[in-house]
């Protein structure tokens, strides 16, 4: 009989957090890679930077759960709290380690600046345990040594949290534990088809397999859904959850833009990168929405040639060519002007394809005819331009990233041939 997964608490710290000035994407990233590894992730917390909750959440981790992993507080300011409070809950102490500390300097070298003494503190490491390089910031990460069980304290920022966890951490991690169970996941990324929707589809076929871990996550206009199952540590593949994922792929059908964990923008990037197209945007509503998220993906200038943000009437008009007459007589949110937007932009660029969006966001604005939340979205290109009607509900924000996606997904369904 295999032994129980090592249980595993997760806690952030960071009054910015609680604040919801900043989003916890550590604890999502760190849940899978735990998983995938075979660890059974318990709890999640998000804690202020207050030296005595902290204290009490790190006692109660430390005596329930076999691995802890705090993100954040390691800087050299007052606030980061961490480092100090971790070592006295754990019972380490922590002494000054001058390789950290020359890696600290060094840091600063790179930019051209010394080192302030202040960050001295951040070369203070767990006399039992150690220490993890941070090519990528200041803050070295920490693990202790608890014999039995382990904490690890990241730095707080993804970049450097990501890529000190798999190249660092994750190595500790194998060696400390020798784990008989892992957890295999299979994903599929859904557009345009509302989180009901794929439950009712999804859940008879669910239920026919109980041994299968089942999730969905709902963001604005897409949807997540994860298959799992626990398996052998040496197990590479497990058919039923192929099974499984490939019968729910073909129901769901062409709504699924991708079973790889990547983001819409990236699926259309490679679509025009692998037939030899370029694309500009027109963009009212959104303001440079789609622009920002198409140049997140790495070689997107291979590609997205640029976009125009045409937020008044005057400005469709000077920089796209739409007719001032055609903006009066049928609204500037209109079918007619986000064709005329989308046609204007690809041919005064040059541009293989072009896609526009036009609406009201709210929260003001709207009438009886044209409500808030109306959006028209156009793809073009040398032959055709089809524009689309959309009602999307929720607050300006939500509008505004709902028509993103939405455009995105129809310039996909363009160069899919399914529209």
């Amino acid at each position: 009989m295999s032994k129980p997964a090592p249980t595993v608490e997760i806690i952030a710290t960071g009054s910015e957090l609680l604040s919801g000035k900043r989003l916890n994407t550590n604890a999502e990233y760190l849940s899978q890679q735990l998983s995938a590894l075979g660890f059974q992730v318990i709890r999640h917390e998000t804690l202020g930077d207050e030296r005595r909750p902290l204290l009490e959440a790190l006692g109660r981790a430390l005596a329930e759960t076999d691995l802890v992993i705090t993100t954040g507080g390691l800087g050299p300011t007052l606030d980061d709290i961490t480092r100090d409070v971790l070592s006295e809950a754990a019972g380490v102490a922590l002494e000054h380690s001058e390789e950290a500390a020359e890696q600290i300097r060094q840091r600063f070298r790179q930019v051209g600046k010394v080192m302030p003494e202040l960050n001295l503190v951040q070369a203070q490491v767990p006399q039992t345990g150690g220490w993890f390089p941070n090519p990528n910031g200041t803050a070295p990460g920490l693990w202790f040594d608890l014999g039995e069980r382990t904490a690890v304290a990241l730095p707080g920022p993804p970049r450097e949290l990501n890529p000190m966890f798999e190249d660092r951490v994750l190595p500790l991690l194998a060696h400390r534990y020798h784990l008989s169970r892992k957890l295999l996941s299979k994903s599929l990324s859904i557009v345009a088809f509302g989180e009901s929707n794929v439950e009712e589809i999804c859940r008879p076929l669910i239920q026919s397999a109980p041994e299968l871990t089942y999730s969905i996550l709902a963001r604005p206009g897409l949807v997540e859904v994860t298959l799992s199952r626990w398996v052998e540590s040496d197990v590479e593949a497990d058919a039923k959850l192929d099974e499984m994922h490939r019968r729910i792929g073909e129901l769901l059908g062409s709504v699924v833009f991708t079973t790889e964990r990547r983001s819409l923008e990236e699926v259309v990037g490679q679509l025009l990168r692998s037939r030899g197209k370029t694309l500009v945007t027109a963009e009212s509503c959104t303001g440079g929405l789609i622009g920002e998220s198409i140049t997140r993906v790495a070689g997107s200038s291979d590609y997205f040639l640029g976009g125009f943000i045409v937020y008044s009437n005057t400005m469709k008009v000077a920089q796209l060519g739409v007719n001032a007459a055609l903006i009066e007589q049928q609204g500037a949110v209109s079918a007619e002007v986000a064709r005329a937007m989308a046609e204007g932009a690809r041919k005064r660029s040059g541009a293989d394809y072009a896609v526009s969006i036009t609406g009201i966001a709210g929260p003001s604005g709207g009438t009886p005819d044209k409500p808030l939340g109306l959006v028209f979205i156009a793809v073009a290109d040398e032959k055709r331009s089809m524009a689309r009607e959309f009602r999307f509900f929720g607050s300006r924000d939500s509008v505004r990233e709902r028509s993103r996606v939405a455009a995105l997904n129809q310039l996909r369904q363009m160069l899919l041939e399914l529209i």
